[in-house]
C-alpha cells in the first residue's frame, strides 16, 4: 500500500502494528504488515518529498543489496522525520574548460539530482561567481564564465551591455539548460537555488579576461542586474531561493543600501514565493530589514568553521583577528589593516571604506556565526561549509557527519549547505581539459566526476536527515561494491575523514581556503620566520609552525604556548598540542591498519578498493606527519625557551618521523594522480603531495644545522628539564573526563540559572564553570564551583540571563595541573564541548 498524508486506512494499520506514523514535513515510513495472510509493505509519505524518499529508500536498498529479496524484509519498521529543514548542495562552476561540460550534460544532470534525492538532500544550490577573490584590480583576471552570471544568461532589455566572444545562440543554450536543471530538480522534489555571488568587478580592468564585458558602471549596475534578475526569475520559475553575496567581494561596497534596495524589487514582483538566503559576512541589521521588507523569507548564512571543514561542533570562540577593529590588541589591529591591504592590492586605500563592516565593526561575522544566533531574530540562519580543508581525498564518516547532523539545529538554525567535492577545481583561471579527479589512468574515472564520492554524499545527506542514520545504509553501499572487505574498508574511510577536519580546527595558520590546504599542505617552517603569503599575512609574529593556534582559540593552545606552560610551571588550561597529535596518531593508525586489512581480505581487490585504499593511505600519512611535526614544534619551542639540549634533539627526531610519514604520502601519490592538482594559480593552491616534500626536507635539515652549531644551546632550565620526556608526550591522555551533569530544560530571562556537576572517578578537585551567550563577539565569563551535597554547584547571575541569547557552557576539571574537559569532544571526535541552554518560552 502506497499513502500519501496519514490516511485512515494507513493509520489504523500502522496502530495494530505499534508504527506511529510522523506527520512532519518530509517525514516518511516503510513496514510490513500482516493482512487476510500476507504480509503486505506499507509505504508512507508525510508529504511528496516524503514520498520521494521512502520510494528512493527502496530502490537504494534494491540496487545496493544481495540478495535482491532481503532488501525489502523490514523485519524492524523504518519510520524517520528529519532533524535538519534544510540539506544543500552548493555545486560551483569555477572553469569554463572544466565546469561547462557538466553544465550542459543533461544526463549527468538526471543521475546527479536522482543521487541528490535519494539521499535526502532537499536543496540543490548552483552557484556562480566564486571564481576570483575579490572584485578590485583584476589584472590577472581570465575565466570570468559565470562570474558575473546575468550576460551569460540573458540579454536585458534596455541596457546597452555586451560580451565579447559569446554568441546569442550559446546564451540561449545556458538559459535552456537552466530551465532544465530547474525542472528536474522540481521533479525529484529538490528546491532548486540560484546562488550568485558576484554582483560587478572592474570591467574594464580585465585586459586577459576572456569574455569582456562592456557598458556597465557606477551609474547603471543596480538596475542592470535587478531587470536581469528579473528575467531569469521570468524564465525558470522553478528558482524557489537565491543566495547572495553581500559584503565588498560581491562587488558592491558594504553599506550601500541603495543598490540592494533597487535589486530586491525584481524578487518582490517575482510573483511567487523567492527565499533570500544571504551570505552572512559584511551583513547589518539594516541590510536585513531591507530584505525582509520584500516579505519574502530570508536567511542568514554564516561559515560554519572558517572556510574549511572542521569538528561538527560550532567553534566555542573566534581569533582575536576576527574581532571588531576597534577591539583586540594593537598587533590584531594591525593585522585587520593588513588582510584589508592584501585582498585590495595596490588600490587598498581606495577601497578601504568599501570593508565597512567585514574588516569593521562587524568583523566577527568573517568566518563563523557572531551574533546572528539571538532568540528574538526575524531570519532563518543556515550554516554553510566551506570547501578548503578537503578537495580531491575521498571522505566518508557517519560519526563526524552526524555530529554534524546534530549540530545544524544550533540554537534554532534551520540546517546546512555543503560545498560539494571538487567545489573550486580548476579556480581563477587554472582549468584543465579531462577528468576534474586528478587521476592519471582515464580507466580510473568514473563516467562522471561526482561518483568517486557517491559514497560521501549518502554519509552527508542521510546523517544530515538523521544524525542517528542506520548504519545498514552505508554496510549496504560497501558490501556492494568490496565485498568481504566492505567493514575494514569502511572503518578505515571513517578513521581517516576525521584527519583533516581535527587539523583543521586545532592548527589554523589562516581561516582562508585560498592559502590554507591542509589536504596538499604548503610546509610551514619550524624554525623561520613565516612569509607573508600564503600564512604570514593573518599572524603576529613571531609567525612559525609553533606559534599558530586554533581557530577555537578558548578550547585548543599552540604548541608555543603549551611549551610556555611547561617551561614556567604553569597549568595547561586548553586542549594541549600533544593531545590532539595523539588522537591523530590513534586515527591515523586505525585507518592504516583497517585498509590493510580491507586489502587482505578483498579475493581480488578491484580499482575501485586500490583507489579507496589510497586514498586513506594518504589521509593517514598525513595524519601522522602532524601528529610527529606538533611534537617537534613543541619541543622547539621549548628549546627556544630553554635552550635545553635534550629537547632539541627531541624535535629533531619527531620531525624526522613527520618528513617519513609525508614522503608515504608523495609515495603513493604519483602513479596514481596527475602532477599538477589545480585549485587555484599559487603554490599552495596546485601541485601533488610529492613536490610539498623538498620544503619540508629543507626545514629539517635547517633545524639540525641550528642545533649542530649549538645556537640556541644552554644548560636545561625549567621544570621540563627534571622531566622524562616520554612522560610529556602522554600526559593528553587525562584531557578527557567522564562526568555526571543534567543540563536545565530551559532558563528563565532575569533569574540566576544554577548549575551542578560530578566528575567520575577522581578525587575532588578544583572545577571552573565557563559561561557565555552563544554571541561570538562576548568574551568568556569564569566561576569556581563550590563542593556541595556531593557535588560541584554554581549560578550564572540573573543579570547575565536578561541578554536575549542562548547560553552555553562547560567545565574545566584541575588534572595534575593541566586541565581535563566536560562534556569534551568524543573519543571519535563527534561530540560537542559545550552545553547549550535556551530560555524558557512563553
Amino acid at each position: 500500500m502506497l499513502a500519501l498524508t496519514p490516511s485512515e486506512e494507513i493509520m489504523r494499520i500502522g496502530a495494530l502494528c505499534g508504527v506511529e506514523l510522523p506527520p512532519e514535513a518530509e517525514s516518511f515510513a516503510l513496514f510490513r504488515a500482516p493482512e487476510e495472510g500476507v504480509n503486505h509493505l506499507y509505504v508512507y509519505g508525510a508529504d511528496v518529498r516524503g514520498l520521494v524518499y521512502a520510494l528512493t529508500e527502496l530502490a537504494d536498498r534494491v540496487r545496493f543489496t544481495s540478495p535482491a529479496s532481503d532488501a525489502l524484509v523490514f523485519a524492524v519498521p523504518m519510520v524517520e522525520t528529519p532533524t535538519a529543514k534544510v540539506r544543500s548542495i552548493s555545486k560551483c562552476f569555477q572553469s569554463e574548460i572544466e565546469d561547462l561540460p557538466w553544465f550542459h550534460d543533461r544526463e549527468g544532470w538526471e543521475e546527479y539530482l536522482t543521487l541528490l534525492a535519494t539521499h535526502r538532500f532537499n536543496r540543490i544550490s548552483l552557484t556562480f561567481g566564486k571564481q576570483y577573490n575579490y572584485p578590485y584590480g583584476n589584472e590577472f583576471v581570465s575565466d570570468v564564465y559565470f562570474h558575473l552570471a546575468y550576460p551569460f544568461l540573458v540579454t536585458a532589455a534596455g541596457h546597452d551591455v555586451e560580451i565579447s566572444n559569446l554568441t546569442e545562440e550559446e546564451r540561449s543554450r545556458n538559459l535552456d539548460t537552466l530551465k532544465f536543471i530547474g525542472r528536474e530538480a522540481d521533479r525529484r522534489g529538490l528546491e532548486f537555488q540560484l546562488a550568485l555571488w558576484t554582483q560587478s568587478y572592474d570591467f574594464d580592468n580585465c585586459p586577459n579576461a576572456r569574455h569582456r564585458i562592456t557598458g556597465l558602471g557606477p551609474e547603471n549596475i543596480a538596475r542592470y542586474c535587478r531587470d536581469s534578475l528579473a528575467m531569469i526569475l521570468a524564465e525558470v520559475p522553478q528558482i524557489s531561493g537565491l543566495t547572495l553575496r553581500v559584503h565588498v567581494e560581491s562587488g558592491i561596497a558594504e553599506g550601500d543600501y541603495d543598490f540592494w534596495r533597487t535589486y530586491f524589487s525584481a524578487v518582490k514582483a517575482a510573483g511567487r514565493t523567492v527565499r533570500l538566503d544571504l551570505h552572512a559576512k559584511g551583513i547589518d541589521e539594516t541590510l536585513i530589514d531591507i530584505a525582509l521588507a520584500t516579505g519574502m523569507p530570508v536567511g542568514v548564512s554564516p561559515k560554519y568553521t572558517s572556510e574549511h571543514l572542521g569538528l561538527p561542533y560550532h567553534q566555542a570562540s573566534i581569533r582575536a583577528l576576527e574581532l571588531p577593529v576597534h577591539g583586540g590588541t594593537p598587533a590584531d589591529q594591525a593585522v585587520g589593516r593588513d588582510m584589508t591591504t592584501l585582498y585590495a592590492g595596490h588600490d587598498a586605500e581606495t577601497h578601504a571604506g568599501k570593508w565597512k563592516f567585514s574588516e569593521g565593526t562587524r568583523k566577527f561575522l568573517r568566518y563563523s556565526y557572531g551574533d546572528l544566533l539571538r532568540e528574538d531574530r526575524r531570519y532563518a540562519v543556515i550554516f554553510r561549509i566551506w570547501p578548503g580543508t578537503i578537495r580531491v581525498l575521498l571522505w566518508g564518516d557517519a560519526a563526524l557527519a552526524g555530529g554534524y547532523g546534530h549540530n545544524a539545529t544550533f540554537c534554532g538554525a534551520q540546517g546546512v549547505e555543503l560545498c560539494e567535492p571538487l567545489s573550486f577545481k580548476g579556480r581563477m583561471g587554472t582549468g584543465r581539459a579531462g577528468s576534474r579527479t586528478g587521476y592519471q589512468d582515464k580507466h580510473l574515472t568514473t563516467r562522471f566526476d561526482w561518483q568517486k564520492f557517491e559514497y560521501t554524499y549518502r554519509v552527508w545527506g542521510r546523517s544530515l536527515f538523521n544524525p542517528e542514520a542506520d548504519p545498514e545504509a552505508f554496510q549496504r553501499y560497501l558490501k556492494s561494491k568490496f565485498g568481504e572487505a566492505a567493514e575494514s574498508c569502511g572503518t578505515a574511510l571513517a578513521a581517516a575523514s576525521r584527519i583533516l577536519p581535527l587539523i583543521t580546527l586545532a592548527h589554523t595558520p589562516t581561516a582562508s581556503n585560498n592559502s590554507y590546504w591542509p589536504e596538499m599542505y604548503e610546509n610551514m617552517s619550524i624554525v623561520h620566520e613565516a612569509p607573508r603569503l600564503p600564512y604570514g599575512y593573518e599572524l603576529t609574529a613571531p609567525a612559525r609552525f609553533g606559534t599558530v593556534g586554533s581557530c577555537d582559540p578558548r578550547l585548543f593552545m599552540s604548541p608555543s604556548e603549551f611549551a610556555s606552560c611547561l617551561h614556567d610551571g604553569r597549568r595547561v588550561r586548553r586542549y594541549g598540542p600533544l593531545t590532539w597529535a595523539n588522537w591523530l596518531d590513534r586515527h591515523a593508525s586505525t585507518a592504516g591498519t583497517e585498509i590493510a586489512r580491507a586489502m587482505g581480505a578483498a579475493r581480488d581487490p578491484g580499482s575501485e578498493l586500490r583507489l579507496v585504499a589510497v586514498d586513506v593511505t594518504i589521509l593517514a600519512a598525513i595524519g601522522r606527519f602532524f601528529a610527529e611535526k606538533v611534537r617537534a614544534a613543541v619541543f622547539w619551542e621549548y628549546y627556544l625557551l630553554s635552550g635545553d639540549g635534550r629537547s632539541a634533539g627531541q624535535a629533531i627526531d619527531h620531525y624526522r618521523k613527520a618528513r617519513d610519514a609525508w614522503a608515504e604520502a608523495a609515495r603513493i601519490c604519483a602513479d596514481i594522480y596527475v602532477p599538477d592538482i589545480t585549485f587555484g594559480p599559487h603554490s599552495w593552491l596546485r601541485g601533488r603531495w610529492d613536490d610539498r616534500l623538498p620544503a619540508i626536507e629543507k626545514d629539517l635539515s635547517d633545524m639540525e644545522a641550528i642545533v649542530a652549531e649549538g645556537r640556541q644551546t644552554r644548560p636545561g632550565t625549567g621544570p621540563l628539564a627534571g622531566l622524562h620526556i616520554e612522560r610529556i608526550l602522554k600526559w593528553s591522555a587525562c584531557q578527557l573526563l567522564p562526568g555526571r551533569h543534567t543540563p536545565p530544560p530551559a532558563f528563565v530571562r532575569g533569574e540566576a540559572l544554577d548549575i551542578s556537576f560530578r566528575p567520575f572517578g577522581a578525587s575532588r578537585r578544583a572545577v571552573t564553570l565557563h559561561y557565555r551567550h552563544v554571541d561570538q563577539s562576548q568574551s568568556w565569563c569564569s566561576v569556581e564551583m563550590a563542593w556541595r551535597a556531593q557535588e560541584y554547584r554554581a549560578s550564572i547571575p540573573a543579570e547575565y540571563t536578561r541578554i536575549p541569547y542562548p547560553i552555553m557552557y562547560y567545565f574545566e576539571i584541575d588534572h595534575h595541573n593541566i586541565s581535563a574537559f566536560y562534556p569534551g569532544v568524543a573519543e571519535d571526535l563527534s561530540g560537542t564541548p559545550y552545553f547549550v541552554v535556551e530560555a524558557r518560552k512563553g
